[in-house]
């Protein structure tokens, strides 16, 4: 990414980015409501057709839910993430990134410690990502980033974009992070505090077994997803208004509010909309795996939730710093 002194040094043109088009018919003011419950009524539809699908495994793990409050809290932590979504100007397939990554911390669980096969997990995850992706692209084109045939005024490095080298090289990278993430929490401190916070735990051994190579290789999938949501859209950004005001600043005769704006948020639009999708993902994981992992296994604790999905909140921060250093060179456009 082109550092700030040599954003001072040139003045980018801003370009303007067209909005997403909206293929629907349907108002403007109808489609974030259609969109979720169009999102509840798909979700629940899967559900119910694959529901004798790792039933007995669930069935020792959930508990029910009783309670008005805890329906309610994942229901509009549904419509959150989708609104999150919409208004984010996200398409189809930056939600459906954001869902896989954010998601599939609760399952991994399931999978790794509760002895729920890897197929009901999988199974799950498909549900979630379907019953998002698909009312998102009725209702939204794709943006210019995940169209390969978009030209070059529409976005920025479209060659680098559509390189399957770079797209293969940032997979494994972020698929690497969240395994040494992961790998290195089963080492030290989390099969600790998985007995402690955890009551009905029915095997460690996917901690004190795990090898580095295979959790990484675990993880290719939410590698991709991660280089798709927070790599590609921060590498086509093109240059804004905001990038032409900071590349003015003047530090001798700027105001103290000037001079603490440039330093506080004087990134270009490629460092920001990472920085930006970075915090999505974060605030996602964490709410997203906090939330479902309390709510529905039985026996943990809100410190053993808070724990395990501050984990994967962690490992998404890095994974962004990651994707961050790696576009932050020189010969790049921006």
């Amino acid at each position: 990414m082109v550092k700030r002194k040599q954003m001072a040094a040139t003045s980018p043109r801003a370009v303007p980015v067209p909005p997403l088009k909206q293929p629907s018919s349907i108002p403007s003011i109808l489609r974030f409501p259609v969109l979720v419950i169009t999102s509840m009524i798909t979700s629940s539809t899967m559900y119910s057709l694959t529901s004798q699908v790792g039933t007995g495994d669930l069935a020792g793990v959930n508990k029910r839910r009783d309670e008005w409050w805890e329906i309610a809290a994942v229901l509009a932590w549904k419509a959150t993430e989708l609104g999150v979504s919409w208004w984010g100007e996200y398409d189809s397939w930056d939600l459906a990134s954001l869902t896989l990554l954010s998601h599939m911390p609760y399952l991994y669980l399931l999978t790794t410690f509760y002895a729920v096969r890897p197929t009901t997990m999988w199974l799950g995850l498909l549900v979630d990502v379907v019953s998002t992706y698909l009312p998102f692209s009725l209702l939204r084109d794709s943006s210019p980033i995940h169209r390969p045939e978009a030209s070059k005024g529409q976005v920025a490095n479209r060659s680098i974009l559509n390189d399957l080298n770079i797209k293969v090289y940032t997979s494994f990278l972020a698929a690497a992070v969240y395994g040494v993430v992961i790998y290195g929490s089963f080492r030290t401190w989390l099969p600790t505090f998985l007995i402690i916070h955890f009551e009905g735990l029915k095997d460690l051994s996917g901690a004190y077994e795990a090898a580095l190579p295979g959790v990484t290789i675990g993880f290719l999938v939410s590698g991709y997803a991660a280089q798709s949501f927070l790599f590609m859209p921060a590498l086509g950004a093109k240059p804004d208004a905001h990038d032409m005001q900071m590349a003015e600043f003047d530090p001798e005769t700027a105001t103290l509010g000037q001079t603490v704006w440039y330093n506080v948020w004087g990134y270009s639009k490629r460092s920001r909309t990472l920085i930006k999708r970075t915090a999505t993902l974060v605030l996602a994981s964490a709410m997203q795996t906090g939330l479902r992992t309390y709510i529905t296994i039985e026996g943990v604790e809100p410190t053993g939730a808070a724990g395990w999905a501050g984990m994967w909140a962690a490992a998404a921060t890095l994974v962004g710093a990651i994707l961050w250093w790696v576009g932050d060179v020189e010969g790049v456009s921006n």
